[in-house]
């Protein structure tokens, strides 16, 4: 086991330390993630919790019509919130367009037909195994990449 140098604290000493930044951090994280927990139980749409300031949690959502619907039920998510002991007085909505995972898809570089052969031969060249092995691996999914690319229509 590796030894730290003296002036490295571990990640327990830095977790349990309650003036560190990161202790302050992932103490942060774990409010933030209970606090969406909590509203998720009372809305019905996809949602992120930005940041709770000064007792007013930004709530973002993907569509206004979503926001629409959130800022409705504000009494029953400040009510969810209080019953929970977090002191919460309003919400305040963000619309951000939620990226879809098909328009990423669409941006993405097509495959050359002999790059699959090209990094195989190259995986066969190369004498360090593991390096060997990732570059076989690859080979296989720009194999598979290049045969979804040619199904597809232009």
């Amino acid at each position: 086991m590796l030894k730290l140098p003296g002036q490295v604290k571990s990640i327990n000493t830095i977790l349990r330390d309650d003036n560190h930044i990161l202790h302050l951090l992932v103490t942060q994280s774990q409010e933030l993630k209970s606090v969406q927990q909590i509203v998720a139980s009372t809305i019905p749409v996809e949602f992120a919790i930005c940041s709770i300031k000064g007792g007013i949690i930004s709530i973002m959502v993907s569509k206004a019509t979503e926001a629409t619907s959130v800022m409705y039920r504000e009494e029953e998510i400040l009510s969810a919130l209080s019953d929970e002991g977090i002191v919460v007085t309003g919400l305040k909505m963000k619309v951000r367009p939620l990226k879809s995972k098909t328009s990423l898809e669409t941006n993405r570089n097509k495959v050359s037909e002999n790059a699959s052969e090209t990094v195989a031969m190259q995986a066969i060249e190369i004498e360090d195994s593991a390096i060997s092995g990732a570059l076989s691996r690859l080979s296989e999914t720009l194999k598979k990449q290049r045969q979804k690319d040619s199904a597809k229509p232009s």
